[in-house]
């Protein structure tokens, strides 16, 4: 079967989902840029670890309904069974509503030890207590636009996004103005509110079963999607308690001003790179999904995918090894300086994981969930052991040592298995992309280590040069031939 390019459609959806997560890394930069200013390195510290808690209780009791559920959906609108997909979307918001519910009753049994937790009292825990809220508005709200997600409503999904990161940006920032640290918790239920308020809106045309669906029906044809969900959730769970435990240690041992600064580390190389395989990723999964049973176009695309992240990403990268010192005093203050020695090595991470995060799917999309489940918890340990281990003995370049480590030692056991059990490899060309977009990042990685952090650093900028011609030249290729 003749080789398939998939450039073009990536492309045209990575663009469209890149202009919402563009808006919306605009207006955290205006929030956190706030946040730094009223909150400080405390503050910033607080808002890690609240989120942390939160998404912990989130991942263990909303059964990953909205994981699971894009990829039965986008199976059923494949197969062109509209009955089956509308009774399917009609079961995932009755389990929505559920799981919310079960979330905002675990939480609030739990409400005075979390208080404990994150503000070390219980001087808020009225707050607390209306914070359960949170868990049924983001359930609901998670679940409608993994509907959205499932159906490719590209158009809907990028507005979604540019108007819950504009009107978020809002409520931030004059949260954190007026109220400063006790504007935390009133901010975290009054964004959930509006993500679900806009998702109920974007969601108004997506039509539901017409026939009614009892209690009974709901339980029996959701149980699978929430095996499936339930499955996701332990990775993702077990992920998030190797997070808490990084950041409980930083926070016990060392200072609540040093976790501000690991959590700044993670909103850059997450937040602000990540967005690049956060608009890839809503198009990528689902699309992949009907592609199952076609192994020539099932290979093609995690082939061009990997290509296009290398080409995207690694420019972006040197980016941010050549204005790191400036953007972290524009974004933040001159208190958070720190995080450049997590990112003199960290940078070099977010290179590998353009590599490991497409081949990472491979299993999930194949049906092989113990296997999927592996390679998340492989990743996470490694995670774990590492930023414990190295902080304690090099500081914080320890931690950008221990991010890299842990995309290394998935994206080899992630290729092993991609290859063993999927019989996929790698194109030339594409290993040709993955060993200069290496080449480039750990030259611009070593070039930092041994020169120190500083902006235009001329051997960076010829780098970017380099890597910028090559992407370019690349992609015009691709896109235009």
């Amino acid at each position: 079967m003749k080789e398939k390019s998939f450039h073009k459609t990536i492309a045209k959806n990575t663009g469209l989902f890149g202009i919402s997560h563009i808006t919306r890394a605009i207006v955290r930069i205006i929030s956190n840029k706030v946040a730094a200013i009223f909150l400080g390195p405390i503050g910033i510290g607080i808002i890690g670890l609240l989120e942390n808690v939160l998404s912990l209780i989130y991942s263990i009791t909303n059964f990953g309904i909205a994981e699971s559920s894009v990829r039965e959906i986008a199976i059923a609108d494949q197969d062109r069974s509209e009955k089956k997909s509308r009774q399917l979307i009609t079961i995932v918001y009755k389990w929505a509503f559920a799981t919310g519910l079960l979330g905002l009753t675990v939480f609030l049994i739990f409400s005075k030890q979390i208080s404990d937790v994150v503000f070390e009292s219980q001087s808020e825990l009225l707050w607390f207590i209306c914070l359960g809220s949170y868990f049924l508005f983001t359930s609901i709200a998670n679940v409608r636009i993994a509907v959205l997600k499932a159906k490719k409503k590209v158009g809907l999904m990028v507005k979604y996004n540019i108007f819950t990161a504009i009107l978020s940006s809002i409520i931030s920032v004059a949260g954190y103005y007026f109220f400063g640290i006790r504007g935390i918790l009133p901010v975290v239920i009054a964004t959930s509110l509006i993500n679900l308020l806009l998702s109920l809106y974007f969601t108004k045309s997506i039509q539901v079963s017409s026939s009614a669906i009892g209690i009974k029906q709901t339980f029996k044809d959701g149980i699978p999607m929430a095996k499936l969900g339930l499955l996701l959730s332990v990775g993702v769970i077990f992920g998030q308690i190797c997070f808490y435990v990084i950041r409980w240690f930083l926070k016990t041992y060392y200072s609540f001003e040093t976790l501000g600064v690991y959590q700044v580390s993670n909103t850059v190389l997450v937040g602000y790179l990540g967005m690049v395989f956060a608009a890839m990723s809503n198009d990528f999964y689902p699309r992949l999904c009907n592609y199952e049973n076609n192994k020539t176009y099932f290979d093609d695309l995690i082939n061009d995918q990997t290509e296009f992240a290398l080409l995207i990403v690694v420019p972006a990268v040197l980016v941010l090894y050549l204005i790191a010192p400036f953007l972290i005093g524009l974004l933040y203050s001159s208190e958070f300086l720190n995080v450049l020695d997590i990112l003199k090595v960290g940078l070099l991470g977010i290179t590998l994981r353009a590599i490991v995060w497409p081949i990472g799917y491979i299993p999930l999309i194949k049906g092989n969930k113990p296997l999927f489940l592996k390679q998340n918890l492989l990743g996470d340990i490694v995670n774990v052991v590492a930023s414990v281990v190295l902080f304690y003995y090099l500081g914080l370049v320890g931690l950008g040592i221990a991010m890299v480590t842990m995309f290394f030692v998935s994206g080899v056991y992630n290729y092993y298995v991609a290859r063993v059990y999927y019989d996929f490899k790698f194109r030339p060309k594409t290993l040709k992309i993955i060993l200069v977009s290496l080449l480039l990042s750990i030259t611009a990685m070593v070039v930092v280590l041994f020169s120190e952090f500083k902006n235009f650093n001329y051997l960076i900028i010829i780098l970017f040069i380099i890597s910028a011609f090559y992407s370019l030249a690349y992609l015009k290729k691709s896109l235009f031939y």
